[in-house]
């Protein structure tokens, strides 16, 4: 992988490999496109941790960068690989999904006024990331109340918090520790995609390894 700036993507956690999963970049392995030039990147990374005192952290970072430099009237001259948006948000919540607290930042906005949406997000503490987050979202935080690019990601986040749960059931455990939240079951999953499909053959495996163990996934 080639070499980063960090400055140029605003904090120097960005230099980790881990948390754009190199050891698992293997290059695209779509089918060969036409003649092309790259004008665009976007990446969107969600990190889940499970904390001594109980709780789970959800971190999201969302950047937008250019390959060129480029003069807009917001921001002047602007170097290639700058970071045209950055945006981070911690969630903490609790074994039943609740958003106990909501940090925010913005390293790198289009608009000087951009940060200031911030304060908005603690709307959602207390707010459930379960089913009907989404709407939630945009009832909160829709519209001149919100930003499009961070609603982005805490749906992103959501999504990975569900996964993060799952992840804690295959993790080590201290003696002590509570058991790991299940936070759905292979019911819940029927039809919810193509692998989970009623009359597919990986349904029924899965089923049968479920009622084993006592465990979904």
């Amino acid at each position: 992988m080639n070499s980063i700036d960090p400055v140029l993507l605003g904090l120097p956690e960005v230099a980790n490999q881990e948390i754009f999963h190199a050891d698992h970049d293997l290059g695209w392995v779509l089918p060969a496109p036409e003649p092309r030039e790259r004008v665009h990147t976007r990446s969107i990374v969600c990190r889940g941790f499970r904390r001594a005192d109980g709780l789970f952290d959800i971190e999201g970072r969302f950047i937008d960068t250019r390959p060129f430099a480029y003069h807009s009237e917001a921001r002047g001259d602007t170097p290639a690989g700058r970071a045209l948006h950055h945006m981070q948000v911690r969630l903490t919540i609790d074994r039943q999904r609740v958003i106990r607290e909501l940090v925010s930042a913005m390293p790198a906005t289009p608009h000087w006024s951009c940060p200031e949406v911030n304060r908005n997000f603690q709307r959602l503490v207390g707010v459930s990331i379960a089913k009907g987050f989404k709407q939630c979202l945009r009832e909160r935080l829709g519209g001149i109340e919100g930003c499009t690019h961070v609603i982005g990601l805490l749906e992103a986040m959501a999504a990975a918090a569900l996964q993060t749960f799952s992840s804690a059931t295959h993790a080590p455990r201290p003696a002590g520790e509570p058991k790991p939240v299940h936070v759905w079951k292979i019911d819940a999953l029927i039809d919810t995609c193509y692998a989970y499909r009623h009359d597919g053959p990986m349904l029924e495996e899965r089923a049968r390894r479920a009622a084993a163990s006592g465990e979904g996934s």
